[in-house]
């Protein structure tokens, strides 16, 4: 059975205000709890080009913005999410730590950013690109309000090319992580959605080409753990 996609904006935000509570979990299952190391490969590009101000969109319970926040060549981050309950969140997690006062949780569209052009060093978004309704519109307003000569640093699930690895994470995709779901969320549609959305979503090369059609340059793509995961990158 095919699983729906749609990326209507009032049904995503009402679902991922639903899985709130249980979103920490699911990202773990999904990235099979690799992906505290995956973030910290964006975090090491942060630092390199020692970016002080950095817009993590998306940012779900903001797992990237505190990561981003830790660094000591950071001076603010701003994350934004449309679902409120994320956000509630990600300010609690955020407050708990050293880092919280450099950074402000903001209700935002990834499709129409409410910052003024060029605001920020470096802009990121990690497991939340699949969910834009517009991709090239998504990618194009990060653009905007990035620097001129910045950077970008998207991280994705990616289904692996390896046919062996494929198989077993196509069967953990969509057989283990839907039962996950039924026992620990109350959106039982949520787990078929993400999974499904992981699919569908272009990837690698594809994802680098639509990234220059948005206007970024040196657009490059690094498959991380056997291409679970890959880290999209470029500059303006």
């Amino acid at each position: 059975m095919k699983v729906s996609t749609d990326k209507n904006k009032e049904r995503i935000r009402a679902m991922f205000d639903s899985i709130a509570h249980s979103y920490d979990r699911l990202n773990h299952s999904l990235s099979l709890g690799i992906d505290r190391l995956w973030r910290r490969r964006v975090t090491r590009m942060a630092d390199r080009v020692k970016a002080r101000n950095v817009l993590d969109i998306a940012t779900g319970t903001g797992d990237m913005a505190i990561a981003l926040a830790r660094l000591e060549c950071t001076e603010s981050v701003v994350g934004g999410d449309f679902s409120e309950n994320m956000l509630a969140i990600a300010r609690k997690k955020a407050a708990e730590t050293d880092c919280g006062h450099k950074i402000t949780f903001l209700r935002e569209d990834a499709l129409d950013l409410s910052m003024a052009d060029e605001s920020f060093d470096m802009t990121t978004v990690a497991f939340g690109a699949r969910n834009f309704a517009d991709l090239k519109r998504g990618l194009e307003q990060m653009r905007r309000v990035t620097k001129s000569g910045g950077n970008v640093a998207v991280l994705e699930l990616t289904i692996p090319r390896n046919h062996v690895v494929r198989l077993f994470y196509r069967l953990y995709l969509h057989g283990i992580l839907p039962v996950i779901g039924r026992l620990t969320s109350k959106d039982r549609n949520a787990y078929d959605y993400l999974p499904a959305s992981v699919e569908q979503f272009p990837q690698r090369e594809r994802f680098t080409e639509i990234m220059a059609q948005a206007g970024w340059r040196n657009c490059r793509y690094e498959s991380l753990t056997f291409g679970i995961a890959t880290l999209y990158t470029a500059e303006k």
